[in-house]
């Protein structure tokens, strides 16, 4: 059984409704509701990435869903699962745990913080790196008005980058926040950086990963 969204309300559809395209197994992962596109006329794409879908695994309800074909929608926070031409469903996010998408030889893990906004952080986060201490990054996509020709409008992306370290997240802005919070080994960090030459910039969040696994390394 899976739930589209009709008139407000969560309807259930089961395997022998309306829907003979769709295999029996994926009827565990159909939670959610009917996605449509309503930014047509925005320049630009709403989407983590690329416009196009990509693949992934998604562990939905405790159960991992390998090979799945999504979308990572940052404007409204949201995965677009694509089941087949006629089934496209934005996923129900409270039983999302975390997901991946695979993008030029690259793979990125988006896990789910949850929805209470009183935290530093909620909602999909991308993980860059864990270990003792954490990198996370969060995508977001706001529309700015008549941003084209002062004619259409534009879908704009910004993140924010946060570390986690002795189990606090704390948002940090470039190298010097960087260096701030992990302040106990700042010599060590500042020689570790020159002696290869980091470059660590806010616009590319791997680029802070050298660095925290440097620190993750020396002995405290």
């Amino acid at each position: 059984m899976f739930f589209f969204l009709l008139s407000g309300f969560f309807t259930p559809l089961y395997p022998s409704d309306n829907a003979p395209d769709v295999p029996q197994e994926e009827y565990l992962i159909m939670n959610g509701k009917v996605w449509r596109n309503l930014y047509t006329g925005v320049k630009g794409n709403a989407y983590f990435l690329t416009n196009e879908y990509l693949t992934g695994d998604i562990t939905f309800n405790g159960r991992l869903f390998r090979e799945r074909t999504l979308r990572y929608d940052l404007y409204n926070d949201e995965i677009i699962l694509w089941i087949n031409s006629s089934n496209v469903i934005i996923l129900n996010k409270e039983m999302v745990g975390e997901f991946t998408v695979n993008y030029m030889d690259k793979r990125y893990r988006v896990v789910n913080m949850g929805t209470d906004t009183a935290g530093i952080l909620s909602g999909y986060v991308n993980v860059y790196y864990e270990g003792p201490t954490a990198l996370y990054v969060k995508y977001r996509k706001q529309i700015e008005m008549l941003a084209v020709d002062n004619k259409y409008d534009l879908f704009v992306q910004s993140h924010r980058i946060y570390v986690k370290k002795n189990g606090d997240i704390v948002q940090v802005s470039g190298r010097k926040a960087l260096l701030k919070l992990l302040s106990d080994r700042k010599t060590e960090l500042k020689n570790y950086i020159k002696q290869n030459k980091l470059l660590i910039v806010k616009s590319e969040p791997q680029t802070f990963i050298p660095l925290l696994q440097y620190y993750d390394s020396l002995d405290r």
